[in-house]
């Protein structure tokens, strides 16, 4: 599956009042900390294509079709919309009513309606405690949500716990060991103890640091290799990549930015970077370093 023009005619509409609504909430929000026109923000957090190409992603290491797949933070809904419609998978989303910006979980449901499609397959939980039986889904899948959570190493044991044997988890998060944060939209020094992202945005870039102490910064390949092998006591797992691979091959070929914000703010330094990586030696040294970016965890369940 391609994105082509008839793909794009297919991609699931979107309700004014929800476009609308992440502008307002989350588009404002974030303006005051990285300067992004709300509009922007709002738009590109509702865009059909920008999830469709990550749907197709994971539909490369994971073929969907006929699967039973769970979304852990479902946001507005456009996701699961896309999986729902044109990747033929028995998808349901977990989604909190009470937090999220202006009620992601009842925007989400007004994108399923307005598409055909029930929205009881949002529901009103967090993945600390997922609402569903041990081995239930054939997927499970995540995409920056998990720096969100109150309690990431939990997230990702209920994960486990739901998959059934031989099931995958797939999941995307920042690297808190990386150079670059992707809220603010600045380049970050490693995060080694829990307050320095919030010391750094407040005093090298003077901007609002109560976001930062929210986002859980313990998660790095370390951390990641450490918390599976815990659960894996339990839940017995595969781990097959933490993402290098993917990182490897797109620091060494032209950049796709998923979202207008991050192309207006990082293009320059990405294809400056691009141009001084001869042989890839910038992506192999990051990778040694453990400060690839993103993280891609791609797991099966033993």
């Amino acid at each position: 599956m391609t994105i082509d023009d008839n793909s794009v005619a297919q991609l699931p509409c979107i309700p004014a009042d929800v476009s609308e609504a992440a502008v307002r909430s989350l588009g404002a929000y974030f303006e005051r900390i990285n300067g992004v026109d709300p509009a922007v923000l709002g738009r590109d957090h509702v865009d059909p294509l920008r999830y469709f190409k990550n749907i197709e992603a994971l539909n490369r290491e994971i073929p969907l079709a006929g699967k039973k797949l769970l979304e852990i933070g479902s946001g507005f809904g456009v996701s699961l919309a896309i999986m729902l419609k044109r990747f033929g998978v028995d998808a349901y989303g977990i989604e909190p009513a009470s937090e999220g910006f202006d009620a992601s979980n009842a925007c989400a449901r007004k994108v399923l309606v307005a598409n055909q499609l029930d929205p009881a397959r949002i529901i009103d939980a967090v993945g600390e405690a997922i609402p569903y039986p041990n081995e239930t889904f054939d997927v499970v899948y995540s995409n920056n949500v998990l720096e969100h959570t109150a309690d990431p190493a939990k997230v990702l044991c209920e994960a486990i716990r739901v998959l059934k044997v031989g099931g995958k988890l797939f999941v995307e998060v920042p690297n808190y060991l990386s150079y670059y944060e992707g809220h603010y939209l600045i380049p970050q020094p490693p995060i080694l103890w829990q307050g320095l992202l919030a010391w750094w945005v407040r005093w090298v870039f003077r901007r609002d640091p109560a976001f930062a102490r929210t986002l859980r910064t313990e998660i790095n390949p370390i951390w990641m290799r450490k918390t599976l092998a815990n659960i894996d006591r339990r839940y017995p797992v595969t781990v097959h990549t933490l993402g290098e691979d993917r990182f490897l091959q797109r620091i060494g070929e032209p950049f796709l930015f998923q979202t207008a914000a991050v192309a207006d703010t990082a293009a320059r330094a990405i294809r400056t970077m691009q141009r001084l990586n001869w042989r890839n030696w910038i992506g192999r040294l990051l990778v040694r370093l453990q400060a690839h970016y993103p993280i891609v965890l791609i797991v099966t369940r033993g």
